[in-house]
Order: C-alpha cells, then structure tokens, then sequence
C-alpha cells in the first residue's frame, strides 16, 4: 500500500470517540425498551443477562460494520475505511475488536505504535491483516 493512503492516526481517534456516541445511543434505546418490557421496573445493577446483551449490541455494531462496510459510523464520518473490507472474516473482525479493546484499556497503546510501526500498523490492523486507510485520498 502507498503512504497516502494510510489515515491519519488523528483520524483514528477521532473516530473512535464520535464511535462512543452511536454506542450510547443503542444501550439507552435498550435500556428503555427493557424498562417498558418490564413494567417500569428496572434492571438491578450487575444483572449478567443484561450485561451480556448490551456486550452482544457493542460486538455487532464494531464487526457487522466492519464486516458489510469496511467502516464504522465514526470512520465514515472522518472518511476511513478498511481496506479490502470485504476480504475480512468474522474471526478478523472479533480479532479486530478484541485488540482494539485491549489497545483502549492500555490508553491506545496499539494506535500509538503506528508511529514506530515500519509499516505504519496499530495493533487492530496486524490482529485482522488488514489496515486502515484514508478513503479521500483513495479517491472513493
């Protein structure tokens, strides 16, 4: 891949936190249809079930996007994408979250190792063998 297509890592993390918001969103319109399904009663705090729920609609939202579209509605926002999107697995996609999680708990460790990367990859793009590249620059 030619350098001028690799994003920017700015535009990573600028995706990332605008990817925060959709999440929200999607946990607060469950919350609410589980208290309406309920009664008005709400779910008690730590409640495995509805932990395990609200993990399943964060695993669907980051790999379905990846996986359909080569872009979450935060990179489409910053116009990044995966490149050759539509060569990636479920198993790419579940290895891509998983590493971007630990990258997110370590402060973005793995986004920040792009810059002494020879190869300008974080982490998420060596778990899934596919990286992230600036969609403008691409001409798409």
């Amino acid at each position: 891949m030619t350098e001028n297509l690799k994003s920017k890592l700015w535009k990573h993390i600028a995706a990332l936190i605008y990817d925060i918001f959709p999440i929200l969103g999607l946990f607060l319109v469950t919350s609410l249809i589980m208290v309406v399904i309920r009664g008005g009663d709400e779910v008690a705090p730590k409640t495995l079930w509805f932990q395990l729920m609200l993990l399943a609609e964060f695993y669907l939202y980051f790999s379905y996007s990846w996986k359909k579209g080569g872009q979450t509605l935060g990179m489409r926002a910053w116009k990044i994408g995966i490149e050759n999107y539509q060569q990636l697995t479920w198993i790419d996609v579940t290895l891509r979250l998983i590493t971007g999680l630990v990258s997110t708990v370590l402060l973005g460790l793995g986004l920040w190792s792009r810059i002494w990367d020879k190869q300008q990859q974080t982490w998420m793009d060596k778990a899934c063998g596919h990286s992230v590249i600036d969609l403008q620059a691409a001409g798409q």
